[in-house]
């Protein structure tokens, strides 16, 4: 359902070489026309330096026609910094790979850079060197070696200025890597750096000082958010991760301001988490100054709450639109609806793939509880509709219901009924 789809609003928001994983899956799924997506993919291409890459996009956007004269020498171009970039570093990669240099490095990065030029002649422009390789390495599509790189460089340089951009490189090739541990800690400490910054405070470093605004460190909250979603769904503990995340009152007001959409995936992730989530979710305030222990059931009406308020500039989405008429409104006839239309689009959407069979069972699951807590007698085959089910498969999830929810109820098979009420005999579950 290509009016539900939100990679073109995802890909404002995305580093090029993340948003080439996005291009591609849509031309796995043939609702868009191929052509026009390789020309996107071309364009978003030319922003990197994947050259043989780009140009097979080229080739299938622009069949027939000659590729732009300047391709060979591009590639030339880049294999000679290449090759320049790799020999200024190696030097600097024999000293800190040595066993006895990494046994004598201290956690005072300025410490330890006095250190290497008295004992190697290691300059500060030669281990910036390690941060422009690895950023090369990275436009060129190499993200393992560019993210050693990356790591070695952020250990012992003590710029302040490149550190962030060190960060969000690091998040990109771990995330575009598969590296979901290293990625989840990235996130971790991009999010902390971030949330550490004031907004009107000066940022001083040897040589510079500049002020920050309200309105960029939103920006980056705001970048982060987006960019958190590729490690979110797929780290195995990404969806309660990103709940507890998206829920902190800093960056809940941060998708309230400036990304709604994101509801979308918060909405899911909540859905999906909510009956294992027994210990509750830890929601940070803001400057990590607390925590707060939000319970399944709170973080359900927390979300409500945020839906109702932002109702005026929602635009349509099956899956906020069936949190808000299920919990909000208690329209089940609409809120079957607008499942019916999530059970398609969360089966297209990039992140969503892997949880879509979940996303389904338990959100099915919380249609039958909100239902059943208002309703002393359901009728099982009404019941059943409301989920898109048979009467039998229905019979047995309202079993589960009662079992997992423990619920004080009976089912009626002679009448086809649920009855709810402290007179009830529990349905047994065993």
């Amino acid at each position: 359902m290509a009016e539900y789809d939100l990679t073109q609003t995802l890909l404002a928001y995305m580093d090029p070489h993340l948003g080439l994983p996005l291009l591609s899956h849509l031309r796995s799924l043939s609702i868009f026309d191929a052509k026009d997506l390789a020309k996107a993919q071309y364009e978003l291409g030319k922003k990197t330096n994947m050259v043989d890459y780009t140009m097979q996009f080229f080739r299938e956007a622009y069949p027939g026609e000659d590729e732009p004269k300047d391709v060979a020498e591009r590639a030339n171009q880049l294999e000679a910094k290449n090759n320049h970039l790799a020999k200024e570093a190696e030097h600097v990669l024999t000293v800190i790979e040595d066993p006895n240099v990494a046994g004598a490095l201290k956690q005072d990065k300025a410490q330890n850079l006095e250190w290497l030029k008295q004992q190697y002649k290691l300059t500060t422009d030669q281990i910036n060197v390690l941060y422009e390789y690895g950023r090369f390495l990275f436009s060129c599509g190499k993200y393992s070696e560019a993210s050693s790189y990356l790591y070695h460089f952020c250990i012992l340089s003590p710029d302040t200025k490149l550190y962030e951009s060190v960060l969000w490189g690091k998040l990109a090739c771990d995330t575009l890597t598969g590296d979901w541990d290293r990625a989840m800690d990235d996130v971790r400490v991009l999010r902390e750096y971030i949330d550490a910054q004031r907004a009107t405070t000066s940022v001083v470093s040897a040589s510079e000082e500049r002020r920050i605004s309200h309105e960029d460190i939103l920006q980056k909250r705001v970048w982060l958010l987006h960019w958190s979603l590729f490690v979110f769904f797929n780290h195995p503990n990404g969806r309660f991760k990103l709940v507890e995340m998206f829920l902190s009152p800093t960056y809940l007001s941060t998708i309230q301001m400036s990304c709604w959409w994101l509801l979308r995936y918060l909405v899911i992730a909540l859905v999906v988490t909510r009956r294992q989530a027994t210990r509750g979710y830890l929601i940070e305030g803001t400057g990590y100054s607390q925590t707060t222990k939000l319970t399944a059931q709170a973080a359900l009406r927390e979300v409500s709450k945020d839906i109702q308020m932002e109702a005026y500039r929602l635009q349509p989405d099956p899956f906020i639109d069936f949190f808000r008429q299920l919990y909000v409104e208690l329209d089940f006839e609409c809120a079957q609806a607008e499942l019916a239309k999530a059970e398609s689009v969360v089966r297209h959407d990039f992140f969503l793939q892997d949880v879509a069979d979940p996303f389904i069972e338990h959100a099915r699951l919380l249609v039958s509880e909100v239902y059943c807590r208002i309703h002393q007698k359901v009728d099982i085959v009404d019941l059943s509709k409301r989920l898109n089910m048979s009467k039998e498969d229905g019979e047995k999830w309202i079993v589960k219901l009662i079992c997992d929810t423990k619920m004080d109820a009976k089912i009626d098979l002679k009448e086809g009924v649920v009855r709810y009420g402290s007179s009830c005999a529990s349905t047994s579950c065993n």
